[in-house]
């Protein structure tokens, strides 16, 4: 991420996470596009999760802890906050105030991308999710090399798919 505000990497494969720092870093100069489809006017796909949250049963504060949850979710300030700091859609019911944010931003084309994955039904599960460790010791090294010409998008899936393999093993 620095080195693409320091104006070093052409281009990043990241999340709405990341939409407020690029709107307040790189204002006007940053955007963001999900990945076409296979095949022209197809449905859109890309790596979501929801943040799942859980109070212990032995909680001391349940209470307080479902308040706060219930609060993050459904209270417009909470919701301003989350989008205008961080530039992410904020949990909480579907039909539940959103703010409204400056179009030609990276946050409203982020937002407007969760849209369009929605309605497609794309979510699905982050890679990192897969094992503890393909993130960092087999997606991100192999990603490297393809961009880097080092390796093809074949030899790239069979390396993280053996990488898999051996880690669900154990």
């Amino acid at each position: 991420m620095s080195r693409f505000i320091g104006g070093k990497a052409l281009f990043i494969f990241d999340g709405d996470w990341e939409s407020g720092n690029l709107d307040k870093q790189m204002a006007g100069n940053a955007g963001f596009f999900l990945m076409p489809p296979q095949q022209s006017g197809g449905k859109r796909a890309a790596m979501s999760a929801p943040l799942t949250y859980g109070i212990s049963t032995k909680a001391a504060h349940a209470d307080c802890a479902a308040f706060f949850l219930n609060w993050v979710a459904t209270n417009q300030k909470a919701r301003d906050i989350d989008v205008s700091v961080g530039g992410s859609h904020p949990m909480g019911p579907s039909d539940a105030y959103m703010p409204p944010v400056k179009e030609g931003t990276v946050t409203a084309a982020t937002l407007a991308a969760g849209a369009t994955i929605g309605k497609d039904n794309g979510s699905m599960d982050f890679i990192a999710n897969a094992t503890g460790a393909i993130y960092a010791k087999s997606w991100t090294p192999q990603l490297q090399k393809l961009a880097a010409g080092q390796q093809s998008p074949d030899a790239l899936l069979k390396s993280v798919q053996k990488d898999y393999e051996s880690q669900v093993k154990g």
